[in-house]
């Protein structure tokens, strides 16, 4: 994969966590937090595993890690743990349908929620934001993944 791709996807991230940083100030007056990062991040891993292994979610997680001042690590181990599941049971998501798929999705863009409230405040852990997250995410996952599909097939 050549150096321009990556950045395209890099920078596509980065729009995603950027726009959780804009938006979540006001969505989690509604005990809501959206995922828009994880899940972009989600989707390039799970439209192009032969060409993302190992490195390249490590890679992005230490650069948005970096870049949004989070906790040194937490993205690179959540990404690559991500990248390692999907990886593993990509075939079968190809058969799923988009509701399974939007389950899986949310549930795991839940799990970061939970792990990044629960490492990082853990005062502020409420599970109507988890379970909120999760209804809406589910929702959102369709949206993001065929947004980002119709700019894979324009860019790649």
């Amino acid at each position: 994969m050549k150096f321009s791709n990556h950045l395209i996807i890099l920078s596509s991230i980065i729009i995603g966590f950027w726009l959780d940083d804009l938006l979540n100030p006001i969505s989690i007056k509604l005990f809501l937090e959206l995922n828009f990062g994880f899940f972009v991040f989600s989707y390039w891993i799970f439209a192009l595993p032969e060409k993302l292994k190992t490195a390249a979610p490590l890679f992005y997680g230490l650069v948005t890690d970096l870049f949004f001042s989070n906790v040194v690590g937490f993205n690179m181990l959540f990404f690559v743990l991500t990248s390692y599941i999907i990886h593993l049971y990509v075939f079968r998501f190809r058969i799923f349908s988009y509701f399974q798929l939007s389950v899986f999705f949310s549930g795991s863009s839940t799990l970061y929620i939970a792990f990044k409230y629960l490492l990082l405040s853990p005062y502020n852990y409420s599970y109507i934001v988890l379970t909120t997250s999760f209804l809406i995410n589910a929702v959102l996952w369709v949206g993001v993944y065929f947004v980002m599909r119709a700019f894979r097939r324009s860019f790649f």
